[in-house]
């Protein structure tokens, strides 16, 4: 029964984790744009936007992930015993 497990686990955790990265991406951007432009009390040009997004990205794939991978150990491994 132990056999399908893991590599099941590997594959939803890991979708689930795609699954919560874009609108997890989106939400961070958002907040960081507008903390960024309350602290230079101005709008972001385009090259602080990008730098601002590629920051974003890796934080949000690394929350979403770590998020996805926890979650699913508890389902899967408290339901299995």
């Amino acid at each position: 029964m132990a056999g399908w497990v893991i590599p099941w686990y590997g594959f939803s955790s890991f979708l689930l984790g795609l699954l919560l990265f874009w609108p997890l991406r989106k939400l961070i951007l958002a907040l960081s744009i507008n903390r960024h432009q309350r602290r230079i009390q101005a709008d972001i040009d385009d090259a602080d936007r990008e730098r601002l997004r590629q920051r974003v990205t890796w934080v949000a794939a690394f929350i979403a992930m770590t998020f996805a991978f926890l979650y699913n150990h508890f389902i899967f491994f408290r339901s299995i015993g």
